[in-house]
């Protein structure tokens, strides 16, 4: 007789072998997901037709220190109500993104974890949620850090609306009753806008608020999402809209944050179509016409140029990506009657890297920091994402911002460049419009092409190389001629900024002007109109009509 083992130990060991299987199956996809996204791109293509640079005095108006920064913090995780997950702070996040130079954080807000069960009435109570997101603010305003703020987030990681407003189809993002939604984010608007009720507590005024606020999260495809209901999407843009800009006009309304694959394009369409009704049936009952285009003041739109290219099976770079949403944003410009809008001009990137499981090595994920800036720079995009740079990109990342704070305008240079032997990536921004102006070239080596050699024209005897590990040196230019020896690599090959500017070269820094004005040393940095000047290795900023205010 063959003996019968008990039956406990027998499930033991079945759910151990299971439990095994598993582990090992998960170990393979995540070194066959590491293989494959260590592939890069071929080619990055280019716009035909790049968007036209914007002007520094373009944001102007909207009264904020730091707004026309292009760079996006984006940084570690988030609880949908000012903290990280699992209740961790934001401030180590923050530091990060002060240490890189930048000017921006990001905090998507939750409407089902600020309101989960009732819409609140903050003239009465201020729930733990809100006081949470008041500390995240506030910790933010310290470090001169403005905030975009993803809010209202419906879909996504919130899971959809609260149980108590409703769905108007189950397991999708868009609440039974829209405006109590749009409600909420009139809510948001009139706590955390400069000037609004928390600026008035801690006695900012209107120096300091949130004005830039993006509707939602990849609404087209993201776990909970707005599929199925573009129109729906639609008439939360418009309603929510109004709301925010009925508490502060000047703020601006940033969407749809769109996934970078083709098959939100047709969506997109749907979402500016407002003759499609493309919607929910309770959408479509009403029958109310909607499009996102008018209320729409930014477009955003997110690109992992490594992972995105892998699903896509070519390249899905970030100018082609954003060649894409563009074309379909122009093409509704002026075709719905009574939907018309000017031709946007602000298109931003608010989210991804190279992919987001760090498969290329550090070194060459921050040689690729340094060419993404370039390329989308060049390609019209105004703001730039920094998304949970490792410590190599956080150098690389710094030295970027030092250089070019202002990195408009950003053109492809090849033509204006020598190649002496290989292949190479040449693209060069100029501090001013006189063909004297001082210059910043940056150049790499194409992928797996071997190293290159380039010559481009300087304006300086002498001019300084900045590397991607941060390092300087200064070298000479006989002729007004550089020739440079690019190192190659078979992904990524890093990338060298060129500094042509008078007063840069020797000290590898520019002096602080004393109280008169006048500078104790080398010259200022004039870029795109602003005096900037540097300051033991920190970055100062100076408007050009009052060189002694700190901007």
């Amino acid at each position: 007789m063959i003996p019968i083992r008990p039956l406990g130990k027998r499930m033991m060991k079945g759910c151990a072998w299971g439990c095994g299987g598993v582990a090992l199956l998960s170990v393979l996809l995540i070194g066959l997901l590491f293989l494959l996204l260590d592939r890069v791109p071929r080619t990055y293509p280019q716009p035909a037709v790049p968007v036209d640079p914007p002007q520094p005095g373009d944001y102007a108006t909207f009264d904020l220190d730091g707004f026309e920064s292009p760079y996006l913090g984006h940084t570690g995780s988030w609880d949908g109500k000012g903290g990280a997950m699992w209740g961790g702070s934001k401030v180590p996040d923050l530091e990060k993104e002060v240490a890189m130079g930048l000017r921006w954080t990001f905090m998507p807000v939750y409407w089902s974890a600020m309101e989960p069960d009732r819409p609140v009435d903050l003239s009465r109570e201020i729930p733990p949620a809100w006081q949470a997101l008041d500390a995240f603010v506030i910790e933010a305003q310290k470090r001169r850090l403005n905030v975009l703020m993803q809010a209202p987030v419906v879909g996504g990681n919130a899971g959809g609306p609260p149980s108590w407003a409703g769905r108007r189809e189950k397991g999708k993002s868009a609440p039974l009753e829209m405006e109590a939604l749009a409600a909420f984010a009139g809510k948001l608007a009139r706590r955390y806008r400069p000037g609004g009720t928390l600026a008035a507590s801690r006695g900012w005024g209107s120096s300091y608020g949130v004005r830039a606020w993006e509707l939602d999260n990849e609404p087209e495809m993201y776990r909970t999402h707005w599929k199925g209901q573009a129109a729906d999407y639609a008439e939360f843009v418009t309603l929510a809209a109004a709301q925010i800009k009925s508490a502060d006009p000047k703020a601006v309304i940033v969407a749809p944050a769109l996934a970078s694959g083709k098959q939100g394009l047709s969506w997109l369409e749907s979402a500016l179509d407002p003759g499609a009704m493309a919607g929910s049936p309770v959408f479509r009952a009403r029958g109310r016409c909607f499009s996102i285009g008018l209320a729409t003041d930014v477009v955003s739109f997110h690109n992992y140029e490594g992972l995105d290219s892998f699903f896509a099976g070519g390249p899905r770079a970030v100018g082609q990506v954003f060649e894409d949403v563009r074309s379909v944003f122009e093409k509704w410009e002026q075709r719905a009657p009574g939907f018309e809008y000017a031709r946007k001009q602000e298109y931003w990137h608010t989210e991804g890297n190279f992919d987001f499981i760090g498969a290329l090595s550090a070194e060459r994920r921050a040689a690729w920091r340094m060419q993404f800036f370039t390329r989308a720079f060049a390609a019209g995009v105004r703001k730039v994402c920094v998304m949970d740079a490792s410590e190599k990109e956080r150098t690389a990342v710094r030295a970027y911002v030092r250089i070019l704070p202002w990195p408009f305008p950003m053109r492809a240079a090849d033509t204006e460049a020598k190649i002496l032997s290989g292949r190479a990536a040449v693209f060069r921004h100029r501090d001013g419009t006189e063909p004297t102006a001082s210059q910043v070239w940056i150049l790499w080596a194409d992928a797996n092409t071997g190293d290159a050699q380039v010559e481009v024209p300087v304006c300086s005897d002498r001019v300084r190389l900045v590397h991607v590990d941060g390092s300087e040196s200064a070298t000479n230019a006989p002729g007004h001629r550089l020739v440079l020896e690019l190192e190659g690599d078979r992904k990524m090959a890093p990338p060298v900024m060129v500094v042509d500017r008078v007063g840069y070269v020797e000290k590898g820094r520019v002096d602080q002007p004393d109280r008169s004005g006048e500078s104790s040393g080398a010259h200022p940095v004039v870029a795109g109109g602003r005096l900037y000047l540097r300051d033991q290795d920190i970055l100062l900023c100076y408007d050009g009509s009052d060189p002694n205010a700190a901007r």
